[in-house]
């Protein structure tokens, strides 16, 4: 009896193994007829001989031959905007851009101060400042003195009268500057007393200076005026009211394409402006040292107003820029006019 219950054991065991062989059987086989079939469909999906033709927004599909795909136009200006990149400079900031150059400023054997790399190589740029003050020039001798560039007073604001002025020599000077193409700045000496008004000024200059080519930057000139009946002397204008000014000019001289500058003395910027809020601009420090310690971030220094150069008889300011302006400033103008975009480069 024990072992016929050992026997029927034995064929059940038999009988259960072939059934789930049998099973896995199948299953292996079903599964390979799908997998046989969705690999041909996804084989017709992306079968590179045959261009599936685009869904349009209203989901129709447009003709599979690419050629026969509509090109769609992009509305853009007759004329490809032109773009100019504004160059990246080194700049040492904390809570306000200090001086960031080293002392590798000194004169050369021409007698005009230069300002060089660790490898002695000069990277500066030498500028003279003109004015109805240098009465007679020598154009000729002037081109050949050396000079990089030159920035001209364009206009003043009278100390008294309030009344806007051109230089007197602008206009034959500028025109001097463009006919030998030297590269020409501007700065204005404002006597504002408000916001509106350094925004006239600003007007005045932009106006004075559309006809000529412009290839360094427009200066706003504040500073101290040793005349005690001045209207910057007689009216109360705190740093807060001078720096808004400052931006005033400026953002108006950016908005017509131009390059805007401040001129400032050390002493004028630490008693008389915020200049925290005046890092967006370029600044034209005067300083009369051999040695620059100038404590703020500047891009030109005024080295001397004793200079003696070729072709002006009288005393001049002289100059360096650390920037050669030249380089992108006069292409500034045209891309604002023209609509173009204007690129900053970190």
């Amino acid at each position: 009896m024990k072992k016929k219950k050992m026997r029927n054991i034995t064929k059940l065991y038999i009988v259960l193994g072939v059934l789930g062989l049998t099973i896995l059987l199948l299953g292996v086989t079903i599964g390979f007829l799908i997998g046989n079939h969705m690999g041909r469909k996804t084989a017709q999906k992306h079968d590179p001989t045959e261009e599936t033709a685009p869904e349009t927004d209203a989901g129709e599909k447009e003709s599979g031959n690419s050629e026969n795909i509509p090109e769609i136009i992009v509305d853009a200006p007759e004329n490809d905007v032109n773009k100019i990149y504004i160059p990246a400079r080194e700049r040492i900031l904390g809570q306000i851009p200090v001086n960031p150059y080293n002392t590798d400023f000194f004169y050369l054997e021409d007698g005009f101060m230069a300002y060089h790399d660790e490898n002695g190589k000069k990277i500066s740029w030498l500028g003279v400042d003109l004015s109805y003050h240098q009465e007679n020039v020598n154009w000729d001798e002037l081109q050949n003195s050396g000079i990089d560039f030159v920035i001209l007073r364009c206009g003043y604001r009278g100390y008294s009268e309030g009344g806007l002025v051109k230089d007197e020599k602008f206009d034959e000077y500028a025109a001097e500057c463009n006919a030998r193409d030297i590269p020409m700045g501007v700065y204005f000496f404002t006597q504002a007393i408000s916001v509106e008004e350094a925004e006239r000024e600003a007007d005045f200059v932009i106006d004075l200076i559309k006809d000529y080519k412009i290839s360094y930057p427009v200066a706003f000139d504040t500073e101290y005026v040793s005349d005690a009946g001045a209207r910057t002397n007689t009216e109360e204008i705190d740093e807060d009211l001078r720096t808004e000014m400052c931006i005033a000019f400026c953002e108006k001289i950016k908005e017509a394409g131009y390059y805007p500058m401040i001129y400032a003395s050390e002493n004028w910027i630490r008693r008389e402006l915020n200049y925290e809020a005046l890092q967006d601009y370029d600044f034209w420090a005067p300083q009369y040292l051999e040695e620059n310690d100038f404590m703020y971030d500047f891009t030109i220094w005024q080295y001397t107003e004793r200079g003696f150069i070729k072709g002006v008889d009288e005393q001049v300011d002289l100059d360096i820029s650390m920037v050669d302006y030249a380089e992108f400033v006069p292409a500034l103008r045209e891309t604002v006019v023209n609509g173009g975009e204007i690129i900053y480069d970190e």
